[in-house]
């Protein structure tokens, strides 16, 4: 018995190598089977963190650019409100697009004529994007306990962001969902007006 039990074990071991690189082979077809199976999930991952943080990266710049111009107009008269292309509007238009324009954002298509869309309000887009200045916007300050009506500068800005997950998604999912690849983010920054 012992030496019927001593051949067992003497085939085992003689045989094992190459049991063991089938084992392998098979275990190697199952780790590529799995990595095909998780690479979509993981690349919808990665494309959509970056597309997150680059559209957050835009709306900061875009917060800062309306804060700036906002600055600017606060600080300049709005007594010129009453012509059709103020300086004073379209000094802020500038600014804007400076700050944009500094902060890597493409401005070449807003226009520099802008349209009048209310009272002390001119819009000016282009491409997609939108800078909207309201000159005389009527807020409530209140001073040692007295609130009173000023006026103040309004500047939005409106910029398209095309998303890099639709187009992965329409890539990977058969047939393709009808995702849209722009949106639109929205800034907006309000200063009382110092000077009137």
């Amino acid at each position: 018995m012992a030496g019927l039990q001593s051949d067992k074990t003497k085939r085992k071991s003689a045989s094992a190598p190459w049991q063991k690189l089938g084992l392998w082979r098979e275990q190697q077809g199952t780790q590529l089977l799995e990595f095909a199976l998780v690479l979509p999930m993981l690349l919808v991952l990665a494309v959509g963190t970056v597309d997150f943080a680059s559209g957050f990266v835009l709306k900061q710049k875009l917060t800062n650019a309306a804060r700036e111009g906002a600055r600017i107009g606060s600080e300049l008269s709005n007594g010129d409100i009453t012509q059709p292309t103020p300086n004073s509007v379209q000094a802020i238009r500038n600014a804007v697009v400076n700050y944009m324009d500094n902060a890597d954002i493409n401005v070449t298509a807003i226009g520099a004529t802008p349209t009048k869309t209310g009272a002390t309000e001119w819009t000016y887009s282009g491409g997609g994007a939108q800078i909207i200045i309201d000159r005389a916007m009527t807020i409530p300050v209140t001073v040692g306990g007295v609130t009173a009506l000023d006026t103040a500068t309004r500047v939005r800005v409106r910029y398209p962001y095309t998303w890099s997950f639709a187009q992965v998604i329409q890539i990977m999912i058969q047939p393709p969902p009808n995702y849209s690849n722009t949106i639109t983010i929205s800034a907006d920054a309000v200063m009382r007006n110092l000077a009137n």
